[in-house]
């Protein structure tokens, strides 16, 4: 009786870990891909920057943008009403790329900026809950160009906007290149 008792119970707790799926987490979020950080760069650019992003500090390989967005409720409780003039609620997306041994991570860091009852800037980190949305992220990541024809976009631009400009050229100039292969970008 005692070893059927065991038998089930181990059963049991065998399905139990089975069934109970893991629990997404706050970032950073590490991706890998084969291709090199410029071409990621561009790309990861467009996209935020098609999706309504500024970009706000660009490093060469640690760039981040942001946009004003509405917290969740749950969220809400941290930050303070409208009582901080000219201060806003802004969800942040920051990126570093570091090249190794031909491949290049990727860290995703997603952030909350808000005021607090003080008015200073907080920083509070969300969950990337859309398993959806990271898998497209990886699969964007596993598509980019990992030719070596590509030359780099120039390192300073005179402007944060010349240097939008450049990277939005760039990335028109990578998409249609992956189905031409006669373009190279410049």
């Amino acid at each position: 009786m005692r070893r059927v008792l065991i038998l089930i119970l181990a059963i049991a707790t065998v399905a139990v870990a089975r069934d109970k799926k893991a629990k997404p987490h706050p970032g950073p979020y590490v991706f890998a891909s084969k291709a090199f950080a410029q071409t990621l760069k561009a790309l990861i650019v467009q996209q935020n920057l098609s999706e309504g992003y500024t970009l706000d500090f660009d490093n060469q390989f640690q760039f981040r943008f942001s946009k004003p967005a509405q917290m969740p409720p749950v969220d809400a409780i941290f930050m303070a009403s409208s009582m901080c003039k000219g201060m806003t609620t802004r969800k942040v997306w920051s990126y570093t790329l570091v090249e190794l041994n031909g491949t290049t991570k990727v860290t995703v860091q997603p952030v909350w900026e808000y005021p607090d009852d003080f008015c200073e800037m907080q920083t509070k980190e969300f969950i990337w809950g859309q398993p959806e949305e990271i898998a497209a992220f990886q699969a964007m990541l596993d598509k980019a160009p990992t030719s070596n024809t590509q030359a780099p976009i120039p390192a300073t631009p005179t402007s944060s906007a010349d240097q939008q400009q450049s990277i939005k050229q760039h990335a028109s100039c990578l998409e249609l290149a992956k189905d031409n292969p006669s373009i190279t970008c410049k």
